[in-house]
């Protein structure tokens, strides 16, 4: 049962749920709230970070990424705690949580799993499941070919932020997608943590995250490129922020409670490398939850 918790990585869940945290306090300061549809979005979300945490597992482990990391904390496949077989059942299990969790999120919200509004969410939570699948494992893992980036940005920030939201209230706020689009870089800055922390091990493998091609696109062997990448991430996460205190009608500037945070992760970034990093990593992930609760 611990091997199987290790493998969930329990630390990420809190993007999942700043995600949707943002999403719900933005709904509520509109005077949008639903008890059953909270529950519902934090497990939907919760459950889809856990299938893609295992089965990123286990594509790395059948590509032999994770096999030999010094300095790193061995996950469940990598110290034996597991077996493929084990967690390749966990996977389906998980998968198919998160399948009846998604459609009573939906059913919750619309009344109905019929029509225009449903099939929209249910064909957005189809692709998350998939990109939750293949972002390490199939003959193309898009996280082996910096589609990683993207797709963090994507699921964590429009769709977790503003469709929660939406979810709650029923309608879109353009607003709303100003700290939709910041919690997106944020919680992409956070993977990029982890391509710069796993730049050396990542090439020697083959796995050109967006922290390899930044190196390779500016002809350097070096992860400065993605060092600056994070800087740019998490400045432009601020200013969309201050965007949205001065446009929004309830948006005010207490976000600013995660600054201390993130000036310290920045400078840790910019002196640690490798499996140092881990800690510029925890501080981060307490960023962007203290960000998070910054909009109750």
């Amino acid at each position: 049962m611990l091997a199987i918790l290790q493998s969930t990585r329990p630390r990420t869940l809190v993007l999942s749920v700043s995600s949707i945290l943002t999403g719900t306090f933005l709904a509520r300061e509109q005077g949008f709230f639903s008890w059953p549809l909270f529950i519902f979005l934090m497990l939907t979300s919760c459950l889809l970070q856990i299938l893609s945490n295992l089965v990123n597992e286990y594509g790395d482990w059948k590509k032999g990424t994770d096999k030999e990391q010094p300095g790193r904390r061995a996950l469940s496949l990598q110290s034996g705690k597991m077996t493929e077989r084990q967690i390749i059942t966990f996977i389906y299990i998980i998968g198919g949580l998160s399948l009846i969790s998604g459609l009573a999120l939906v059913r919750l919200s619309f009344g109905t799993l019929l029509g225009y509004g449903p099939f929209v969410f249910l064909f957005l939570g189809a692709v998350a499941l998939a990109a939750a699948i293949f972002y390490s494992a199939g003959k193309i893992p898009y996280g082996y070919h910096g589609g990683g980036d993207l797709s963090v940005f994507l699921f964590f920030g429009p769709a977790g932020v503003a469709g929660s939201f939406y979810l709650l209230s029923g309608y879109l706020d353009r607003n709303v997608f100003l700290i939709a689009t910041a919690v997106g870089l944020l919680i992409t800055a956070v993977l990029n943590v982890n391509n710069i922390r796993d730049y050396e091990n990542d090439k020697s493998f083959g796995k050109n995250t967006f922290a390899v091609l930044l190196s390779r696109f500016f002809k350097t062997e070096s992860d400065i490129p993605a060092k600056i990448y994070q800087l740019v991430l998490i400045v432009l996460a601020l200013v969309l922020s201050c965007f949205y205190a001065v446009l929004s009608v309830t948006g005010s500037f207490t976000f600013f409670v995660s600054l201390p945070f993130l000036a310290v992760h920045l400078v840790w970034i910019r002196y640690k490398k490798g499996a140092a990093l881990d800690g510029a990593l925890k501080i981060l992930i307490v960023a962007i939850l203290v960000y998070a609760v910054s909009f109750l």
